[in-house]
């Protein structure tokens, strides 16, 4: 193994994997984690919103639900070139440079939609914001696992991670808000204003990856102000290394299916792909999927806001899940669990009279299908190392984005067969995920475990 570069310095040696790794988790530290974490509820919200848009605008266009499916799919192809792209140019130009210019880009694309005169035109909106909300993941959650211990990364990670629901579950509350009152514009003016405000709040108080900048020779001024944000005094003089750096010389695609990596890496995609395509089938059609049967738009807002408020608790619950048993345990359980819920759902029937048993439901299936989608990005920054972290995570993320570009279509045309059709792709989708998370073979260990092999 190959240490990391070395910053010269005549004081003496800190190893800066020692001190992220096994240092505290200090305010700074949680400071990042909560800066990353603004960028990634709008990212969910930004994500989320054109879905509670459409039953409006088909009303005001005269249009059909299948209009709409080249817009959706469009957003997720630029989603699925944005995050690979996004996560490569993570580990080449640095993290919160890619973070920073991925959050005014969909910013600014978002808020163009309110200018939109019909599907057409948001097709094209929607592509360009695709490449910004790609790019915003895989470069906010490694800067988080690279700011936090590893003894709370899963747990950091998964706290970031759950920003997306609670982005989608903001986005629920204010389309039952404004659709009423203010009409589906004022959604993308508001959702596309935040992001650039955000932005320059980012721009002027994230730090940089301490190991990132060190990887890249960093001048020794920056390297000094990001190690700060770590919470620890450096004495004057040291100089930097990193014992645990990457095994990877440079970032790259191909880094990804080296011997030590390559299972892990197929397995992950295919994770990803299946889990993010029903999540996607749910945030683009429920809506759609409620109203057709009779439930007001005020209330089918109400039904997603539901389902990510349950993805909340569901991450949570699923990073302490993960801490106690490991990542194959906690994964496996929480897919498993939603595959379950999802076929309950397929049976029941929907209408306004059922919402008192609709809505409970919505909130288990978004707590165990989230949770499970959360743990995902959770176990690729374990499964890679510093180097291609931010590319390994981007990749596998990318690769479930093309799930999202199915779920357009699929959603769509599952609608015209009924509910049970509509929940049943949801099962599927979430057995393969089950199967392709226990080929992983890079899973983390329970704390339990890591504490006792260094006892």
């Amino acid at each position: 193994m190959n240490a990391a570069p070395v910053t010269s310095g005549t004081g003496p040696a800190v190893d800066l994997g020692l001190l992220v790794d096994d240092g505290a988790w200090t305010r700074s530290r949680k400071q990042v984690l909560l800066l990353c974490a603004l960028a990634i509820i709008l990212d969910g919200l930004d994500n989320q919103i054109l879905g509670f848009a459409i039953p409006s605008m088909m009303a005001e266009w005269g249009v059909t639900r299948s209009d709409f499916a080249p817009a959706l799919a469009l957003g997720y192809v630029g989603m699925t070139v944005g995050t690979p792209l996004g996560g490569f140019l993570g580990d080449r130009i640095g993290r919160k440079v890619a973070l920073v210019g991925s959050v005014i880009l969909f910013g600014l694309a978002t808020a163009a939609i309110a200018l939109a005169h019909g599907p057409s035109d948001i097709s094209l909106y929607r592509f360009i914001a695709g490449l910004g909300l790609g790019g915003a993941l895989p470069a906010a959650t490694t800067l988080i696992a690279e700011f936090t211990p590893k003894h709370r990364r899963s747990l950091s990670v998964m706290l970031g991670i759950v920003c997306i629901p609670i982005g989608g579950m903001i986005g629920g509350l204010l389309a039952a808000q404004l659709l009423p009152a203010y009409g589906w514009r004022s959604l993308f003016v508001v959702s596309g204003l935040a992001p650039m405000l955000v932005a320059v709040i980012l721009a002027f108080a994230l730090p940089e990856s301490p190991q990132y900048l060190l990887r890249r020779g960093a001048d020794r001024r920056r390297l000094e102000t990001s190690v700060r944000a770590l919470g620890v005094a450096v004495p004057a003089g040291s100089h930097f290394v990193d014992q645990r750096g990457a095994t990877v010389a440079r970032a790259s695609f191909g880094a990804l299916f080296e011997s030590d990596y390559r299972r892990s890496t197929l397995a992950l995609w295919v994770a990803f792909f299946f889990c993010l395509l029903p999540v996607y089938v749910l945030y683009a059609w429920a809506p759609t999927l409620l109203t057709s049967k009779g439930i007001d738009v005020k209330l089918a807002s109400l039904g997603l806001s539901l389902f990510n408020f349950g993805g909340v608790a569901g991450c949570i619950a699923a990073a302490w899940a993960i801490g106690r048993y490991g990542s194959r345990i906690g994964i496996l359980t929480m897919a498993g669990a939603a595959s379950l819920g999802a076929a309950i759902l397929s049976v029941i029937p929907l209408s306004a009279s059922s919402q008192s048993l609709l809505m409970p439901l919505l909130f288990v299936e978004g707590f165990f299908l989230l949770g499970a989608q959360g743990s995902l990005y959770a176990l690729a920054t374990h499964v890679y190392p510093t180097s291609i972290r931010s590319t390994g995570v981007g990749a596998a993320a990318g690769f479930g984005r093309a799930g999202a570009i199915v779920s357009a279509y699929i959603g769509s045309a599952a609608l015209g067969y009924g509910s049970e059709a509509f929940f049943g792709v949801i099962v599927t989708c979430l057995v393969l995920t089950f199967i392709a998370v226990s080929v992983v073979n890079l899973h983390a260990a329970s704390l339990r475990r890591q504490s006792y092999g260094h006892a």
